[in-house]
């Protein structure tokens, strides 16, 4: 997620830490055995149905810097970005450790962010402060389509609705994309929400609404990074209502996933505050989705390593990308190798 010069510095309070191994759980994920450690508002998960998976997977690369992740239900298989070159790479819930499938640069590609796939198996692939937007047919990697949103702009995260739409956040220009394709094939992405209309705190220079997920035939949920603030969108209406987490905020807030009522939500420290500790944070939300109650914080014995993406399995898991991106848009080399992806298994 990146931005030259003046905007690398505000990209930078963006992604999220990441670590490899076991976790102790918090809501999107847990720790793995008996070594997960528990902390006041932490919780611990034990792992029986899924004990033989591994418990992270190795992406190669001593500069990879792993940002966004996809999983394809229909073959087991996640797809990785790195920020540093625009990598894409694929493992699978089985194995250890990830190949790359489509090397740097391919189709201009330079850098990754928000990524997901959708139930015809098209992969999104985000570009930050690149601009763009990419799809491409995971069955044989050909690229279906390249599209650009706002100039300036950091495209980041990307959701797809049970309809086929696709949503897309840019955390530096206040607008909300929407991706469609029509019966030909032709694809368009229009500026779909007015964010400073909307009534969400805006704050320019400032990484702003970051992960995205639709939830149900009619709702957003949307994370701003720099207030903590959770967002309720109507896809009918584009009205938008924050949500009432109890005086409690997940500043810092990335990646989104959500399973049956329950909001997951990726923490970085993006400033280096000694008092905050990276984690996955886990919220009961209503069933309409004004009001969630913070359950507990995940976080691995080995803590996390500014964790970015997540993505929910159909193992009961919760892939957690440990990116270091901190360190990567700081200019300073990785504070741990390897590069890894954390599976934990949910509650």
């Amino acid at each position: 997620m990146r931005l030259f010069a003046s905007a690398l510095a505000a990209v930078t309070a963006l992604a999220l830490t990441a670590a490899a191994g076991s976790v102790s759980a918090a809501g999107s994920s847990s720790a793995t055995g008996s070594q997960a450690a528990t902390r006041p508002g932490t919780a611990t998960v034990s792992d029986t149905a899924t004990a033989r998976l591994p418990d992270h997977y190795v992406i190669p690369g001593g500069k990879a810097f792993p940002t966004g992740v996809a999983y394809d239900p229909r073959s087991g298989h996640y797809y990785v970005g790195s920020a540093q070159d625009g990598t894409l790479y694929r493992g699978h819930v089985r194995k250890p450790a990830a190949r790359v499938w489509s090397p740097a640069g391919r189709d201009g590609r330079s850098f990754t962010a928000g990524m997901t796939i959708d139930t015809e198996g098209r992969l999104y692939v985000n570009g930050g402060a690149t601009g763009t937007l990419r799809v491409y047919d995971t069955a044989t990697g050909d690229l279906l389509t390249t599209l650009h949103g706002a100039k300036g702009g950091f495209v980041n995260d990307v959701t797809v609705a049970a309809d086929g739409t696709a949503y897309v956040t840019d955390s530096f220009k206040p607008v909300v994309y929407r991706l469609t394709e029509d019966e030909r094939g032709r694809w368009k992405l229009e500026h779909w929400l007015d964010v400073d209309a909307s009534g969400v705190d805006w704050v320019d220079g400032q990484h702003n609404l970051n992960g995205i997920v639709a939830v149900g035939d009619r709702h957003l949920l949307a994370v701003q990074s720099n207030t903590g603030k959770l967002w309720r969108v109507d896809r009918s209406t584009g009205r938008t209502t924050e949500v009432d987490l109890g005086g409690h905020t997940v500043v810092n807030g990335d990646a989104l996933a959500w399973r049956d009522g329950r909001l997951y939500v990726t923490q970085g420290n993006l400033y280096a505050d000694p008092d905050t500790e990276p984690q996955v944070a886990v919220i009961e939300m209503d069933d309409d989705l004004t009001h969630g109650r913070f359950l507990h914080g995940l976080v691995p014995p080995e803590g996390l390593h500014h964790p970015s993406a997540a993505a929910i399995t159909d193992h009961d898991r919760l892939l957690v990308v440990n990116s270091q991106y901190n360190r990567w848009a700081a200019g300073l080399p990785p504070q741990t190798l390897p590069f890894t992806l954390s599976s934990l298994p949910l509650e």
